[in-house]
């Protein structure tokens, strides 16, 4: 499943965005018939109502005994200043599972950290519901010492996020740089630095990896040091997915 956007940077309205592919992250090659098949899946997950229900349970038959099940939401490419975080976490001992659940609802978010690097928490903020219709903006500003959005209103193109950051917004050089981004179900899943005079703009659907690692949710993190990231792509009309991992590779199944 497939995010896209465009990456610039002006003052006023700079867009930020991402091309999100298919693709398995570490060291392993990501299959060819991913690549092959990218374009249908693309066009396919744009369509996914917005409140359509997902679950993956994820099965630890490994000897991993000390890392979290983690969902996240990644790029190939993707641009130094845009940070994927855990989304969904949680602890899962060698030979227990754990289910995650999520619906497709956007939102936007930011963070009180603008130090962004691996392991490190956005801490966020404030998190508020995004509609990719009618609430697809909003306004960021910095009052009184903290960061705040105005309300969503109407004003990106269709299926797209705008954040547009005043001249309040404190940025690059300031201790009181903050993060914000776009999420998902009521979570971050990308951030980038805040920016005085700046804006952001997301086009998205989703995309979904599975992996193991330390990272608590809200965490910025890092392909290289995950254990096995995959990619979980949705069949057409499956909504609930169950994935086996036994220390090696992943078998995903779909019920």
């Amino acid at each position: 499943m497939t995010e896209e956007a465009t990456v610039s940077r002006r003052k006023g309205l700079a867009a930020l965005g991402m091309v999100l592919g298919i693709a398995l992250l570490g060291t392993a090659a990501a299959p060819s018939a991913h690549a092959a098949g990218e374009t249908e899946t693309e066009s396919r997950d744009a369509a996914t109502p917005a409140g359509t229900a997902y679950s993956v349970t994820i099965v630890n038959k490994s000897e991993i005994d000390d890392e979290n099940a983690i969902v996240f939401q990644q790029q190939p490419n993707q641009p130094s200043d845009v940070h994927s975080l855990a989304w969904l976490s949680k602890m899962c001992h060698a030979g227990t599972e754990v289910t995650f659940s999520w619906t497709i609802d956007y939102n936007f978010v930011w963070g009180q950290t603008g130090t962004l690097k691996p392991g490190v928490n956005y801490d966020a903020g404030q998190v508020i519901p995004a509609d990719l219709e009618n609430g697809n903006t909003v306004s960021l500003s910095y009052v009184d010492g903290g960061f705040e959005f105005g309300k969503p209103t109407s004003g990106a193109g269709s299926g797209s996020l705008d954040i547009n950051q005043d001249d309040s917004v404190p940025g690059s050089g300031s201790p009181d740089q903050g993060s914000v981004g776009i999420g998902m179900s009521g979570a971050g899943t990308f951030v980038v630095p805040t920016q005085s005079d700046t804006g952001a703009g997301f086009s998205v659907t989703p995309t979904y990896y599975l992996a193991f690692g330390s990272y608590k949710p809200g965490t910025v993190v890092s392909e290289s040091i995950l254990t096995s990231p995959t990619a979980l792509v949705f069949p057409d009309g499956e909504t609930d997915a169950t994935a086996v991992f036994d220390g090696k590779s992943w078998t995903i199944t779909f019920d």
